[in-house]
């Protein structure tokens, strides 16, 4: 058989094959025409088949063009999309907010004008019945036979039994305006001033001859790295020798203050070869130390009780929510937890609502039976209390 003859044979074959095929479709449409029962089951099965496209088609869209869950340069779809839930900020304490010009600010917008403490013979007498501010402590922390915690601490009621409550005020000095008004509340309250802040002396001299009392609040690093602990902080990478350099230059920025509580430092108070550099000057300076824990891991306490120092941990933040009804409520943990426990430190922040908050509940505190110390008393080891 030649190549020519087979060729036509094929040809005619696949004519035959085409010629069966098509009749065979003729058939199959003209058999589900001619039954309505077939014609609705073929249809519902186009319908079935259009949807579960459909979806498909929407998959591949909403991952990016890919229907494996991949964006178009392979990484995984859950890794390429940020997480909706923001980054919390860390638990306990207060950030520093330079944006936040009402409590931050050097001096306030409209200061009001500078108190004259020698206008008058009860100013004077105040002044004049004040340890004279010393610049930088003598190394020993002792002077008369007193530690500086005790020489600079400020009167305290006898508790005789009842439950005591010391209310420490964190981050002033920024705004001279606001330590007027802290000065100004009914009872006893403990200051932290902040070392960058100015006019220190004559901060420090006025809410004392007031009958407060006085700390420095050390500015440390916090676990944030996007927070802002403010100049000259403790930072966790510093030598130990920068450390205490950092350390002494805070400390000598002002003076007539019983001790130090840290600001911020969730990071650097749980480095304990690192608080042990810091401790080792407040105790040779015979201060004081409060541990604000910001953090549970934090090793202040424990260090400073270990070197023989009055020391003591935070019991209560009560302006995490800046709100009167709010701030009050965490006023009354702290009278709940002194109840409990014989005594309660609460940390706040001088924010209008804070100061507000403070000067209406102090007078109702102490009518109900709470006394108000100091940090000085409320640390005092027993049978030492502080002077007064």
């Amino acid at each position: 058989m030649t190549r020519k003859s087979t060729g036509k044979n094929r040809q005619a074959g696949k004519k035959r094959s085409g010629k069966k095929a098509e009749n065979a479709s003729a058939h199959w449409t003209e058999n589900l025409l001619a039954s309505p029962v077939r014609l609705t089951v073929f249809c519902g099965a186009v319908l079935v088949v259009s949807l579960a496209g459909g979806m498909l088609i929407g998959g591949v869209v909403k991952n990016n063009g890919s229907a494996d869950g991949k964006v178009a340069d392979g990484t995984p779809l859950a890794a390429a999309v940020p997480p909706t839930t923001p980054a919390q900020p860390e638990k306990g304490y207060q950030p520093y907010r330079p944006a936040d010009r009402e409590l931050y600010s050097p001096e306030p917008e409209k200061p009001a004008p500078e108190p004259d403490l020698a206008s008058t013979q009860k100013g004077q007498e105040k002044v004049a019945s004040l340890p004279p501010a010393v610049k930088t402590p003598p190394a020993t922390g002792l002077e008369g036979g007193l530690p500086t915690w005790r020489r600079y601490a400020a009167a305290a009621v006898p508790a005789n039994g009842q439950p005591r409550i010391a209310i420490v005020i964190d981050d002033v000095g920024l705004n001279r305006q606001r330590v007027r008004d802290l000065a100004a509340l009914p009872e006893v309250v403990t200051m932290a001033f902040l070392p960058y802040a100015n006019h220190l002396e004559d901060s420090v001299a006025l809410i004392r001859s007031e009958g407060h009392e006085a700390m420095l609040h050390l500015p440390m690093e916090p676990s944030n790295a996007s927070v802002d602990p403010g100049p000259d902080a403790l930072l966790d990478r510093l030598s130990p020798a920068e450390i205490r350099e950092r350390t002494v230059r805070n400390l000598d920025r002002f003076g007539s203050y019983v001790g130090v509580n840290n600001h911020m430092g969730s990071k650097f108070t749980a480095n304990e070869d690192n608080m042990r550099v810091v401790m080792d000057i407040l105790a040779e300076r015979g201060m004081l130390f409060l541990d604000s824990r910001t953090t549970p891991n934090s090793a202040g306490a424990r260090l400073a009780a270990a070197r023989g120092m009055p020391t003591g941990v935070r019991d209560v933040f009560i302006d995490n929510v800046i709100e009167v009804p709010a701030i009050l409520s965490q006023l009354e943990e702290a009278e709940r937890l002194a109840r409990r426990n014989g005594l309660s430190i609460a940390i706040g922040h001088p924010h209008k609502a804070t100061i507000e908050a403070l000067r209406e509940w102090l007078p109702k505190a102490a009518a109900n039976g709470f006394v108000l110390v100091p940090i000085s008393a409320a640390l005092a080891p027993e049978g030492k209390g502080a002077r007064g």
